[in-house]
């Protein structure tokens, strides 16, 4: 007897997903390839781990918290009068780069002149908009002023002519304003020479400073002047630990060295009882220069002076003894 095969049960599931392993994908020529996947940034090895490491894309600088913004207004004010005593600044920004790790804030110095001068030109908005009252508007407006206000006392001091007023200050292509002339370079690959550049320390009395040397005689002293707030035209000198009195040039020795600052000399003056002319007492009066002698005598209207108990005339601050009586000769 014939006996026909036994049908196989059928398994819809089965066969449904037969059906679709031979469907078969035709691409659309005119659709555009999809984009490559990001590329991977691939860094140096540690040394302990023989795979290569994978770094991710450097993310956006951090903001500057509060703390971080004050302690860089505050180390450029420090050193404000150190700025523009030489060609370049940038052995300043790495010193304020270094005292801000020194305070916990891991800042490089391109990021600091960044933030500085970002500072200034917020500083610069603020105070156009407000006209003098952008404290509303910015955070740093008083600090800010307060330098510059200070930078303008010490122009004052510098040139006979009026000082500009602070808005000039503001012209951020001015050198030393914005500090943003500077081309760092590697700053952060360690660079062999020095960050500091050539520094002494002076001492004047109860306070430091340390000076730039890098510049000009002449730009030294006025670095010193301003360090130490001299607003008179009295002599100065340095002298060493050795007290050794050394020429303030960018060749001086590095170290250690006091500020001596001229005493002038000091004389005394009669002043005599009208009625009777008979001299009563004395004033002092001090002359630190030639010309502060001329134009005492000229004010007085005296050709020279004339030493109390003798006949011997005076017509120049050189003969001058100390602590000596004079009397005015018309």
């Amino acid at each position: 007897m014939y006996l026909s095969e036994k049908p196989r049960p059928i398994d819809f599931y089965k066969e449904e997903g037969a059906r679709d392993m031979m469907i078969e994908v035709v691409s659309n020529g005119d659709l555009p390839p999809p984009p490559p996947p990001p590329p991977m940034i691939l860094g140096e090895s540690s040394g302990e781990d023989p795979e290569v490491e994978i770094k991710a894309p450097k993310k956006r600088a951090e903001t500057w918290v509060q703390d971080e913004t004050r302690s860089l207004i505050g180390l450029r004010r420090e050193m404000d009068a150190l700025f523009n005593t030489s060609k370049s600044n940038k052995h300043l920004w790495e010193q304020i780069s270094a005292k801000m790790r020194e305070k916990g804030f891991d800042r490089s110095p391109t990021m600091c002149t960044d933030k500085w001068r970002n500072l200034l030109k917020e500083f610069k908005k603020a105070k156009h908009q407000d006209r003098g009252s952008g404290s509303a508007k910015m955070s740093y407006y008083k600090e800010i002023d307060e330098i510059l206000r200070e930078r303008s006392k010490n122009v004052q001091y510098k040139s006979p002519t009026p000082p500009p007023k602070v808005d000039s200050f503001m012209q951020f292509a001015d050198k030393g304003i914005d500090d943003t002339s500077i081309s760092f370079g590697p700053v952060e690959g360690g660079e062999s020479q020095s960050c500091c550049g050539r520094v002494i320390s002076v001492k004047w009395g109860d306070y430091t400073r340390r000076i730039g040397i890098d510049g000009t005689p002449e730009a030294i002293k006025e670095a010193i002047r301003a360090a130490f707030r001299l607003r008179t035209k009295r002599t100065f000198w340095l002298e060493d630990e050795d007290q050794i009195i050394r020429s303030i040039d960018r060749e001086m020795p590095l170290g250690n060295y006091t500020l001596h600052i001229d005493e002038g000399m000091a004389i005394k003056l009669p002043l005599y009882d009208e009625p009777d002319h008979i001299p009563v007492h004395t004033e002092d009066k001090i002359f630190y220069t030639e010309d502060d002698f001329r134009d005492f005598l000229t004010r007085r209207g005296w050709i020279c002076l004339r030493e109390f108990d003798s006949y011997r005339n005076i017509d120049n601050m050189d003969d001058l003894r100390p602590g000596a009586i004079y009397r005015g000769v018309s």
